[in-house]
């Protein structure tokens, strides 16, 4: 349930994630998902597969709903076409009523030099890497088509790329690894949503209302959101290799048969299982202040912010039907110094 005190309103992850199970652990380098999974689903909700999308002004994005559910435009759901036409993503999360049409003149073009407008039709759903999602959130209300430019150049840069405000770049060079992240991490049956980490460490929590949404909307968010965040984890530790901290080794001193192997990786898996939920416990108690910002159908898309991570919401009254929450930039530092003993004599 919402929490309010002093004419705010709070809500924590536990009540975010309210109703959904976590499942095994899927982990692969230096990511892990937990999957969540649930009886409930809202089947008052289209698929963001549905979506008919095009832009009509620089900046300007239109989403139709040909449905008789309602849509949940992503946050940051973005569209890079193979068309002669200027790449864009939303800085925040929408509401498109049923069999209908709505336009958001606050979204963002990601190709700084090419020009003309995605024409109107059911394009492939992209999400903003994680890196630049932060940002967007930041200027979520600024109605300047180029705000973001200056963010994917150095976002860009960081690996190598040319600069200049061109998201296509980041991902050409790296498409094979990001195909791959969709590969190896799956969709379990009944999952509306997936707690990700990166080395241990919880990066974003994702919730959808449905089955069919989160179907729609995981391959986007695991591969250009997360998928480039294990990207350029890996480039920040350069020729470094560790194994990740969410891994433990097998006790091979004790291995002579194969049902000793079998027990050794049982109890391998269930030290990851239980370190990962013991960094998720640590987290659900955690207050949010919520925002709301836009309200259709009943239905409310409200910002949530804390010292730890910021996201997006959409609930109706104190239901959360969808959720994006990411970690902010920097926090680990921050971790660090608060757990860090305090100095005595």
């Amino acid at each position: 349930m919402f929490n309010r005190k002093n004419n705010k309103t709070y809500i924590t992850i536990a009540e975010i994630l309210r109703g959904t199970e976590a499942g095994r652990m899927q982990s692969v380098g230096y990511m892990q998902v937990i999957p969540l999974t649930s009886e409930l689903q809202d089947k008052a909700f289209a698929s963001p597969d549905e979506t008919v999308v095009g832009t009509t002004n620089y900046g300007t994005m239109v989403f139709e709903n040909p449905t008789d559910g309602i849509l949940i435009v992503p946050t940051h759901a973005g569209y890079i076409v193979s068309q002669s036409a200027q790449n864009h993503a939303m800085a925040h999360a929408g509401i498109v009523g049923k069999e209908t049409s709505k336009s958001y003149n606050t979204a963002m073009c990601v190709q700084q030099t090419q020009g003309g407008f995605i024409t109107k039709g059911k394009h492939k759903l992209s999400i903003l890497p994680f890196s630049l999602r932060e940002k967007a959130l930041k200027i979520r209300d600024t109605t300047s088509y180029n705000k973001l430019w200056g963010e994917i150049t150095k976002f860009n840069k960081n690996f190598g790329l040319a600069g200049s405000g061109h998201l296509e770049y980041f991902m050409s060079h790296f498409e094979k690894e990001l195909n791959q992240f969709v590969a190896e991490f799956e969709c379990v049956p009944k999952q509306i949503g997936a707690i990700v980490l990166l080395n241990g460490e919880v990066i974003g929590i994702e919730r959808a209302p449905n089955y069919a949404y989160w179907k729609a909307v995981w391959p986007a968010l695991i591969r250009e959101c997360y998928g480039s965040r294990a990207i350029e984890y890996q480039y920040q530790m350069g020729n470094k290799t560790e194994v990740s901290k969410a891994r433990f080794a097998l006790d091979d001193e004790n291995i002579k048969t194969l049902e000793d192997l079998k027990a050794a990786l049982k109890t391998a898996e269930k030290k990851e299982g239980e370190f990962a939920k013991k960094a998720v416990r640590d987290l659900l108690d955690m207050p949010f202040e919520v925002k709301p910002e836009e309200r259709t159908d009943g239905y409310t898309v409200s910002t949530v912010e804390q010292d730890q991570f910021t996201g997006q919401v959409v609930h109706d009254k104190d239901i959360i039907a969808y959720a994006s929450l990411l970690v902010r930039k920097g926090w680990g530092k921050k971790s660090k110094w608060k757990k860090a003993k305090a100095f005595s004599l």
